[in-house]
C-alpha cells in the first residue's frame, strides 16, 4: 500500500527552522517586491500625487491623503505579526487572473471614469481610488491571493477613505478643520485597532486611547495655532497619536524578544518577477493617462477689501433685499461667507424683455480665505441639480482682466430655465470671492429664484447618472444663451463699480 503524502507545513513551524540566511533572503525578496509596488504606483500615478501636493499648498483638504499609506502600512504590520497557521500553496492561474481583473478595473477607471467627471475632479479624485486599486491588484499577483485576502481590513481601511466619501463625511460633520482632524484621529484609531487587534479587547483599547490621545493633540493644535492650514490639524495628531500608541502597543508586546522573521511567502521570486509583465505595461498605461479637464474658473485680481461681503451695486441698478446663508461653512470653511443681492434694473430694456419689465439679477457673493477651496466645489455644486441639465460653458471678458464662465440650466423639476455667470477673485492677501449673477427666464417681478443649498443626495444621483449614462445625461446639447448680453453688460459694469468704489 503506497505512502501518502506528507501534509503542506505550517507557516509557524517552517518559520522556527530557518538559518540567519534563509531569513535574509526572504526579508530580501519581500523588501523587494515592496519596492516594485511603491514605485510602480508612484510612476503610474505621479501627476495625481503633483495634483494633491499643489492642492494642499492652496488650503484645500486632500492633504489626508498622505497619511492613508503610513495608516495602512501600520495596520498591516499588525496583521503580519498575526499570521500563523497558514498552508504553504496556491494557485498562481487565479492569482493571475484575480490581480490582472483588478489592474483593469484600475485603468478602467482612470481613463474610462475619470474624465467623464472632470468638473468635479478635485471633490471626488477618482484616481486616487485608482491608485489603491492598483496597489491591490500588484499585491495579488506578487504575494499571492491567498496571502492578499489576509489583509482584507487593510484593504478596506484604503478604499473607505477615497476622497468623495471624507468629503462627504466631512460636510456632515460640519466642515470645520477641527472636523477634518476628528476624521483623521478617527482613521488612525481603526488602523490601530486593526494592528494591535490580536484580540477584540486590545483592538478596543488601542482605538479608545489612540482616539482620546488624538482628539485631546486636536484641541491642542486647534487652540494654540488657529489660522494654520487644514493639513496640520489633520496630519499632526492623528500621526503623532498612532505613533505613540503603536509603539507602546509593540514595545510591551515584543520586549525583550527577538524580532520575528516575515512569514514565507508562497509565490517563488521567480514566479513574482514574471508578473512584471503585468505590472510594468499597466504602470506605463496609467501613466499616459492626462487628468480631466476640470473646466476652472479662471482666479484675476480684484480691489482691496472692502470690508463687507455686498457688492457694489452699479449705476442703473438698485438692491430690493441681502440674504445670508450659514451653509456655507460645512463646505468652504467655518470662516466663509455666502450673501444673496437681489437687484433691479431702474429703467426697463426692450432688448432684456419684450414686454419692457424691469429686468432682476440674484448677485451671489461667497467669501472665503483660501481660494483652492473654489476648485474643490465648484459653482455647480451649490445647487440642486439632481433633475436639471446644464450647458457647456462660455468665457466671457469683464474688463479689468477679470475672465467669467456662464452657463445655462434647464431645471425639468421646478419647470424653469436659469443663467449663470460667475467669475472669482482675491480681494487682497487673505479673501478671495466667488460672484454669481443669476436670472431666470420667468421675467415677472416676483419670480422665484433657485435657491444655492447643494444636495449631496440629488448631486450623487446626477453623478450615478453620468456614471451609467455618461456627461451627455446631465448636459443641455441645445442650449438657449437668452440673457448674456444681459449678464455681460452688468458683469462690466458690476467689476468697474467695486474698482471705481461707486
Amino acid at each position: 500500500m503506497a505512502s501518502r503524502p506528507p501534509a503542506p507545513a505550517l507557516i509557524g513551524p517552517a518559520m522556527s527552522t530557518m538559518t540567519t540566511t534563509e531569513r535574509a533572503a526572504l526579508f530580501a525578496h519581500t523588501s523587494a517586491r515592496w519596492a516594485i509596488v511603491v514605485a510602480a504606483t508612484l510612476i503610474g500615478y505621479w501627476s495625481t500625487w503633483q495634483a494633491l501636493v499643489e492642492e494642499v499648498a492652496r488650503g484645500t483638504s486632500g492633504g489626508y491623503v498622505a497619511l492613508v499609506p503610513p495608516f495602512a502600512v501600520l495596520a498591516a504590520e499588525g496583521v503580519t505579526r498575526r499570521r500563523h497557521g497558514e498552508l504553504p500553496i496556491h494557485d498562481r492561474q487565479t492569482d493571475r487572473i484575480v490581480g490582472g481583473a483588478v489592474l483593469l478595473i484600475a485603468i478602467a477607471v482612470k481613463w474610462l471614469l475619470l474624465p467623464r467627471y472632470g468638473p468635479n475632479y478635485q471633490m471626488m479624485h477618482l484616481d486616487v481610488l485608482s491608485a489603491w486599486l492598483f496597489v491591490i491588484g500588484m499585491c495579488v499577483l506578487l504575494f499571492g491571493l491567498r496571502v492578499a485576502s489576509r489583509y482584507w481590513p487593510v484593504w478596506l481601511l484604503l478604499l473607505g477613505t477615497s476622497p468623495l466619501a471624507y468629503r462627504a463625511m466631512l460636510v456632515q460633520l460640519g466642515g470645520s478643520k477641527f472636523a477634518a482632524g476628528f476624521l483623521m484621529v478617527l482613521l488612525g484609531s481603526l488602523a490601530i485597532a486593526v494592528a494591535v487587534g490580536r484580540t477584540r479587547r486590545r483592538a478596543l483599547i488601542g482605538f479608545c486611547v489612540t482616539l482620546l490621545l488624538g482628539l485631546a493633540l486636536l484641541v491642542a493644535v486647534t487652540t494654540r495655532y488657529p489660522d494654520a492650514r487644514v493639513a496640520v490639524a489633520q496630519i499632526v495628531p492623528s500621526a503623532v497619536a498612532a505613533l505613540v500608541v503603536g509603539a507602546a502597543f509593540y514595545l510591551y508586546r515584543y520586549r525583550g524578544l527577538a524580532p520575528r522573521t516575515l512569514p514565507p511567502n508562497p509565490v517563488s521570486p521567480r514566479e513574482a518577477a514574471r508578473t512584471l509583465l503585468l505590472i510594468v505595461p499597466a504602470t506605463v498605461v496609467l501613466a499616459a493617462a492626462p487628468l480631466p479637464d476640470q473646466q476652472l474658473t479662471p482666479v484675476s485680481v480684484g480691489p482691496p477689501p472692502s470690508g463687507s461681503v455686498s457688492q457694489v451695486v452699479p449705476a442703473g441698478w438698485y438692491q430690493l433685499e441681502s440674504i445670508d446663508y450659514d451653509w456655507p461653512r460645512r463646505y468652504f470653511g467655518s470662516t466663509a461667507q455666502l450673501r444673496r443681492q437681489m437687484i433691479r434694473a431702474v429703467e426697463p430694456r426692450a432688448d432684456w424683455d419684450r414686454l419692457s419689465r424691469p429686468r432682476t439679477v440674484a448677485v451671489q457673493t461667497l467669501q472665503v480665505r483660501r481660494v483652492g477651496v473654489f476648485e474643490v466645489y465648484p459653482v455647480h455644486t451649490t445647487y440642486d441639480l439632481g433633475q436639471a441639465r446644464v450647458s457647456p460653458k462660455i468665457r466671457v471678458d469683464l474688463g479689468r482682466g477679470v475672465q467669467a464662465d456662464f452657463f445655462t440650466v434647464v431645471d425639468d423639476e421646478l419647470l424653469l430655465t436659469w443663467s449663470l455667470m460667475s467669475f472669482i477673485w482675491t480681494r487682497g492677501d487673505a479673501l478671495a470671492q466667488r460672484v454669481s449673477l443669476l436670472t431666470v427666464d420667468n421675467h415677472e417681478l416676483d419670480a422665484p429664484f433657485p435657491q444655492p443649498t447643494p444636495n449631496m443626495a440629488s448631486n450623487a444621483s446626477a453623478l450615478l447618472s453620468v456614471f451609467l449614462r455618461g456627461g451627455a445625461s446631465v448636459e443641455d446639447s441645445d442650449p438657449e444663451y437668452k440673457d448674456l448680453n444681459l449678464l455681460t453688460e452688468l458683469g462690466r459694469d458690476l467689476v468697474e463699480a467695486q474698482w471705481r468704489g461707486i
